[in-house]
């Protein structure tokens, strides 16, 4: 994939200036640490925008694809719809976020809530220090969102971002790359679909899945995970409303349907599954990479399960 040039804008003192007033005029959110230590999605505490990225515990898609939402709703002959979302910016998040945030774009462009959610959303992010369980790769997708801003130089992401920059006052239109981190010291492993599939026995899946204890974490945390489940509540009044919730392959009712028959009865079986979605795709992503190398899995996992060493040791590519 070839690095995109995208049009990018010099700001002066007071075009920044409308420009923090235009986002923190919206409902705002930006990640930030709390007083236990996490960093979080949180609403931005003063006017002042941040001047880096941090990698939220919880990624982006809590606001596109909250764990639990009501899709609609019927009750006494009226049928109702999800109610029109409020706007709201997001700003500080990382490079990698908005690669997951275009990955989803692609999984839910047909999704009426969620496409609700990104028309009315301002999604701004800024440089970040890579952590070293960072393993990002600009070449890896495109990148979603609405503006990069470094100090005060501002990339337009989207026909929004550029039609709020010139709104602000912005100048100096230039086609830029946009700066990315530099590499880390680790580089991803090359594993291909025939040697996945023929890896279908081997040992890893098995040793590493005794280990595994089917938390869930590693989906939960991760940008680009998206499984969910539709639930139909009924009320005695006849009232009937649709929920959709977050799933997670690795839980034990996640691939069991009518009749009893699981599909993935063990834990090996959840774990082939989900370096097979992640490393691979489905659909109309079959093919596309889906890791977009943030380490959130890696970070929270308690028994230390890496999905780049398996895809290692499956492919004989070591880490260096």
């Amino acid at each position: 994939m070839v690095e995109a040039l995208l049009l990018s804008y010099r700001l002066t003192q007071s075009s920044l200036a409308a420009l923090a007033d235009a986002v923190t005029n919206l409902s705002a959110f930006t990640p930030q640490v709390d007083t236990a230590g996490f960093c979080r999605l949180q609403r931005l505490p003063t006017r002042v925008l941040p001047s880096r990225a941090f990698s939220s515990f919880i990624p982006l898609k809590k606001l596109f694809l909250p764990p639990r939402e009501k899709l609609w709703s019927f009750q006494s002959g009226q049928f109702s719809e999800l109610e029109q979302p409020e706007p709201f910016a997001v700003v500080g998040v990382p490079l990698c976020d908005l690669q997951a945030l275009w990955y989803l774009d692609q999984v839910f462009a047909e999704d009426l809530p969620y496409q609700k959610r990104r028309a009315r959303s301002l999604v701004v992010a800024m440089p970040c220090e890579p952590m070293p369980e960072c393993r990002c790769d600009r070449q890896l997708m495109p990148v979603a969102g609405d503006l990069f801003l470094d100090q005060q130089c501002v990339w337009a992401l989207s026909p929004a971002g550029d039609t709020l920059l010139r709104a602000c006052g912005a100048g100096g239109a230039a086609d830029k790359p946009l700066p990315w981190p530099a590499s880390g010291p680790e580089r991803r492993p090359l594993l291909t679909e025939e040697q996945l599939r023929s890896s279908a026995d081997a040992t890893i899946w098995t040793e590493t899945g005794q280990r595994c204890l089917a938390c869930g974490a590693c989906s939960v945390v991760c940008p680009t995970c998206y499984c969910f489940d539709l639930l139909d509540e009924t009320a005695t009044n006849g009232s009937v409303t649709r929920d959709r919730r977050w799933d997670n392959c690795f839980f034990a009712e996640h691939a069991k349907v009518a009749g009893g028959h699981d599909f993935r009865p063990e834990r090996a079986n959840r774990l082939h599954f989900r370096l097979e979605h992640k490393f691979f795709g489905f659909g109309a992503l079959h093919g596309q990479n889906g890791c977009v190398g943030c380490g959130r899995c890696r970070k929270v996992c308690p028994v230390d399960i890496d999905l780049d060493q398996i895809a290692a040791q499956l492919g004989e590519e070591g880490l260096t």
